[in-house]
């Protein structure tokens, strides 16, 4: 089951950086249907294997899809609107991501019990055929480098070192020590180390660190690593919490967090439109201290809680902060690059916060004193508590640093390397 999960998220990791470069040179609509067919293909491999070794391979090219999927949609969305329209559109795409995000297993589930397990590889295809044709109908292509070359040899030591570094945060939390582990954290290191070397040097080089030197982007990927390992661990720990302390059913678990979904589909899209009036340093320092108040709220919840007067309303609080935050986070790193660049900003920022995913389950139990605890231990109650305290104080971290870092002006800044 570990392999499973795991062999889509690793690929789709390690594979990130490389899509966004790919677009930037090949077009991001070209990447972005080349993405989509990949998925399909996955998807299709999935539903027909006839062993467990086989269902892996088969999400592991989905994982492949995914990659260009993310690092090119965005890169999409961002590019077809001009400077004045773009915080709702990645507002609306946001929110929208975050509807299909709980929907997903809702579906599933029925489509597993109605069905079979095959038919939620199968049954859902009829979303990327239908994106696809809307895509090659309705989206313009984004401009096109041919003079610039994909870095293959940077490509192969990214994808090497970040599925290392993947496969040591998914396994190490069960024994840091174990051989396979240590190895993976050497190499990754290693990896690390080679391609930043590697990137410097390079004359066309698939990460231009150069783009670090905006304050605006750097800060910004930080903030999105710390604000996505808090939503994570929120989520998270708070479902456990429902079913291991309150004692919902795992589908009522589930359904109890959708009103919040709702929340962040309306609320993305306004707080894109602020950030296109005010720029996004408000929106997203406001957003990270509502956050942080949510989250502690949250950590209230215990034996006894109602869902109406204690759970929905922390976790309200808590989807209002984020719904404020998520778009203008968004949008001051992507406009704090040049057009040419959007693919690459893309999918840094989208790896960055799929690693916060990651360390959030492999730091964050582990700082609340949960290591190695069952989720029906009696202490659970107590590391929860701890948890939310540690990301509320996370969230306020994360909104100082926003507030010395973001730029305030909305208007899309050229890529450091173009020079002024």
């Amino acid at each position: 089951m570990q392999f499973v999960v795991n062999g889509y998220f690793v690929t789709m990791l390690a594979l990130m950086l490389t899509a966004g470069s790919i677009g930037d040179i090949r077009g991001h609509r070209r990447t972005f249907l080349e993405g989509l067919a990949v998925f399909c293909v996955g998807a299709v491999v999935c539903a027909l294997a006839p062993t467990v070794a086989v269902l892996v391979v088969g999400r592991a090219v989905q994982g492949v899809g995914a990659a260009f999927l993310l690092a090119s949609g965005l890169a999409l969305v961002n590019g077809s609107f001009a400077d004045g329209e773009r915080g709702r559109a990645v507002g609306l795409y946001m929110g929208l991501t975050a509807v299909s995000t709980a929907a997903g297993p809702v579906l599933g589930g029925l489509l597993v019990d109605v069905l079979s397990w095959r038919a939620i590889f199968l049954a859902p295809l009829v979303f990327p055929l239908a994106a696809a044709i809307v895509t090659y109908l309705r989206v313009p292509e984004t401009p096109i480098d041919a003079e610039r070359r994909p870095d293959a040899r940077g490509a192969a030591l990214a994808f090497l070192t970040i599925a290392a570094f993947s496969f040591a945060l998914i396994r190490g939390p069960a024994d840091w020590l174990d051989t396979p582990v240590v190895g993976a954290i050497v190499v990754a290191v290693v990896g690390a180390g080679l391609f930043m070397r590697m990137q410097r040097r390079a004359d066309d080089p698939m990460l231009a660190l150069d783009l670090f030197r905006s304050r605006t982007f750097s800060g910004g990927n930080a903030v999105t690593l710390i604000s996505y390992l808090v939503s994570a661990g929120v989520f998270f720990f708070v479902v456990v919490q429902l079913q291991s302390t309150l004692g919902y059913q795992p589908a009522a678990a589930g359904a109890a967090l959708m009103p919040l979904y709702i929340i962040m589909l309306i609320g993305s899209p306004l707080a894109g439109r602020i950030a296109d009036r005010v720029g996004p340093r408000i929106p997203m320092v406001a957003g990270l201290g509502v956050i942080a108040v949510g989250v502690w709220w949250i950590s209230t919840i215990g034996v006894g809680s109602s869902y109406l007067t204690g759970v929905l309303p922390a976790m309200g609080v808590f989807s209002i902060g984020l719904a404020v935050m998520g778009a203008p986070l968004t949008i001051a790193v992507l406009g704090a690059v040049g057009d040419q660049d959007q693919g690459v900003a893309s999918g840094i920022n989208n790896t960055v916060g799929q690693l916060a995913g990651l360390l959030m389950i492999a730091v964050l139990p582990a700082a609340a004193g949960l290591a190695g605890t069952g989720f029906d231990d009696p202490t659970f109650a107590q590391g929860f508590e701890r948890a939310m305290h540690i990301c509320a104080g996370l969230a306020v971290v994360s909104a100082v640093h926003a507030a010395t870092t973001i730029s305030s002006s909305h208007e899309q800044q050229p890529s450091p390397r173009m020079g002024p």
